[in-house]
């Protein structure tokens, strides 16, 4: 039985691959906003701060799996080119949420020695506000296509 090689594999199961990793992406997201209101409605909690490592790891995952096979997507589908408008401005919103949530989740590993301590609640607010609008926007990029024909 043969099983193909990588470069065979089929668009359904990058698209199905891409799409998971977005839901894993806004999963993330979730998981960091839920840990934010959790702080801020509990400062001494100690259950929001242990879900920091998951909250990263999904978001991490997430977003690397839906950049990758994305641009596999891009390469791999004719209709597609990675010099596409809509493209382009998938991955400059990809680079935006992933510095922001980076700084997030660095943010969040620095309290470890002291929990439910949100150093500066302004602009903890303002990083999730901006992770979840980029990650909006980057949704709202890839269900409608904008300039595609």
């Amino acid at each position: 039985m043969s099983w193909g090689t990588v470069a065979s594999v089929g668009y359904s199961t990058l698209l199905f691959l891409h799409v998971l990793g977005a839901f894993a992406m806004v999963a993330g997201v979730g998981l960091f906003v839920a840990i934010l209101l959790a702080l801020r409605r509990h400062p001494g909690s100690v259950v929001a701060p242990r879900l920091v490592p998951a909250a990263t790891i999904i978001w991490g995952v997430g977003s690397l799996a839906a950049i990758l096979f994305g641009i596999w997507l891009a390469v791999h589908v004719r209709d597609y080119s990675i010099t596409d408008g809509w493209i382009l401005m998938a991955i400059v919103l990809w680079v935006i949420a992933g510095a922001i949530g980076g700084r997030i989740s660095t943010g969040y590993r620095s309290l470890r020695g002291a929990p439910g301590a949100v150093a500066d609640q302004g602009q903890a607010v303002l990083l999730h506000a901006l992770l979840v609008l980029s990650v909006l926007l980057i949704l709202i990029d890839m269900i409608y296509k904008p300039g595609a024909g």
